[in-house]
């Protein structure tokens, strides 16, 4: 019990250094507290939204199927009953699961025969990885599905001898409902299994399927599709599923082959700037688990998987897309497959050592990797924690200023067309024409499968005629250029632009 309250509280204290730095930066540069992606907002929007009585809603009342991570919505709306700054409680909640995230990869790796020191060093590199502090801090749902996603492999690799454990199901499951990429991790479960000749946990699929069930029939309704919007406006038309829809098999065999190497790279390069050392030492921790014939080789399959499946799903966003988002969940697994390859490493040359040379290994070797292993770590969370300060200010000084900007200049009833939708609705309290089709499913039908947007939305803004177009000119440069009915009216330039798609953000006046 000692030694698992000394990890948890080593744990956590290298979780509040990191973590502190990155706020001591936020408020260095930003000066303010904010959240350093746009889309935090939007899901703060659903769930402010949820808790006034307006439904699941983007735009108060009007139901509609558009979010990816539906539960962590659900979490952010928990959060408005407490007695604190949203903003705040979603900060804490994602510093908490970062923590949580720690003490699951050293359970992990437990899990995986390394030493208690091992499995703990584990856990000390996935809580300062910048990238996991960047997404604790993010109020998005980076760190809610890496701690669900390493519950439910630690309950998978606990009971593999025996009946596989409900609360390890439910939560895969709930792990999709946080990141859509989890779904990959619940059918590698039961391929495991299967690989080890134990049979197929039907209950097990009614439990998972059951909890699933709820958000497919919510889309089903609003939608009247099983996938919520966002996989149409984001993913449909570019994956394997849109190739296969319009009959482009060049399409359909670059994101069966091509596509996945792309994402592999970008999985190596992904998996380098987290650890160089353990990245390097990855493949042979893949050779180390394939040794195991009669253990685990979830660990394995989920890293193959991955850039496989994204590839044919999803091949316009790599893993080092915003910060590694959306492959979160497996800094854990990579940095436990380093672990495993470096133990193995180890093991070798203890087999096979001079007692002289291996003295000298033991007493320099060892010290020297763990060490290269945190500097890379200590060295980057600096000019991480700066990226993530500047990443919060260009957000709180385009798209939360513009918000405030529009709730004191147009009128309560104005309809506002944007692309960037999410602290725009959040402090305007406007109603919102997404010209992406992300929250407005509705514009799908104006946009093109690829290519310039701009005759499209023109048309969209002409059928639907919001008062005010908020845009990029760079995102639409032939509209802008071209369409006779925008007058600009007011716009916000930022400096030292780290995370918006442009450095100039424009309200136009629409006169028809």
């Amino acid at each position: 019990m000692s030694w698992r309250r000394s990890e948890a509280a080593l744990l956590a204290l290298a979780v509040l250094a990191a973590a502190g730095l990155f706020l001591w930066q936020e408020q260095v540069l930003a000066g303010r507290w904010g959240f350093p992606l746009d889309d935090a907002w939007i899901h703060l929007q659903f769930a402010r939204n949820l808790v006034e009585g307006q439904g699941f809603s983007f735009n108060p009342g009007e139901v509609v199927s558009a979010s990816t991570a539906p539960l962590w919505t659900l979490a952010l709306a928990l959060l408005y009953w407490l007695p604190f700054e949203v903003v705040w409680s979603a900060k804490a909640l994602g510093v908490i699961l970062l923590w949580l995230a720690g003490l699951l990869t050293a359970r992990l790796g437990r899990s995986l025969d390394l030493e208690r020191g091992w499995a703990l060093a584990g856990g000390l590199v996935v809580v300062l990885t910048p990238r996991l502090v960047w997404g604790s801090l993010s109020g998005m749902e980076v760190l809610l599905y890496t701690a669900l996603s390493l519950y439910g492999c630690c309950r998978h690799l606990e009971t593999l001898e025996g009946a596989p454990c409900p609360r390890g199901t439910a939560a895969l499951a709930l792990a999709a409902l946080a990141r859509p990429e989890c779904l990959l991790l619940f059918p590698l479960v039961l391929v495991d299994r299967w690989r080890l000749g134990h049979p197929l946990p039907w209950k097990h699929l009614w439990l998972y399927a059951g909890l699933l069930a709820p958000f497919v029939a919510f889309n089903l309704q609003t939608l009247g599709k099983p996938l919520p919007n966002t996989f149409y406006a984001k993913v449909g038309p570019y994956g394997l599923t849109g190739a296969l829809a319009a009959g482009d098999w060049l399409r359909v065999a670059k994101t069966m082959l091509y596509y996945p190497l792309l994402q592999a790279r970008e999985l190596v390069a992904f998996s380098a700037e987290n650890n160089l050392v353990l990245a390097c030492l990855v493949p042979l921790g893949l050779v180390a688990v394939l040794r195991r014939r009669s253990a685990s080789w979830l660990l394995l399959l989920v890293v193959v998987s991955f850039p496989l499946f994204r590839g044919m799903l999803a091949p316009f966003k790599g893993a080092l897309f915003q910060h590694g988002r959306y492959a979160a969940h497996l800094i854990p697994l990579l940095t436990l497959l380093g672990l495993l390859g470096l133990h193995w490493a180890w093991e070798l040359l203890a087999e096979g050592r001079d007692f002289a040379v291996w003295r000298r290994l033991q007493r320099w070797g060892r010290p020297a990797i763990w060490g290269l292993v945190f500097l890379q770590l200590l060295v980057g969370l600096p000019g991480y924690a700066q990226l993530y300060g500047w990443n919060v200010t260009n957000i709180e000084d385009m798209q939360v200023s513009m918000g405030r900007w529009l709730a004191r200049n147009t009128p309560a009833e104005a309809l506002i067309a944007s692309h960037d939708v999410g602290a725009i609705a959040y402090f305007s309290r406007r109603r919102v024409l997404d010209t992406t089709g992300l929250v407005t499913p509705g514009a799908l039908a104006y946009l093109p499968a690829g290519g310039p947007a701009d005759a499209g939305v023109r048309r969209l803004l002409s059928e639907e005629k919001p008062s005010f177009v908020v845009i990029m000119p760079t995102w639409y440069p032939q509209l802008v250029r071209e369409c006779p009915f925008l007058k600009p009216v007011y716009e916000i330039q930022i400096a030292h632009n780290t995370i918006c798609a442009g450095d100039r953000l424009v309200v136009y006046e629409a006169n028809y």
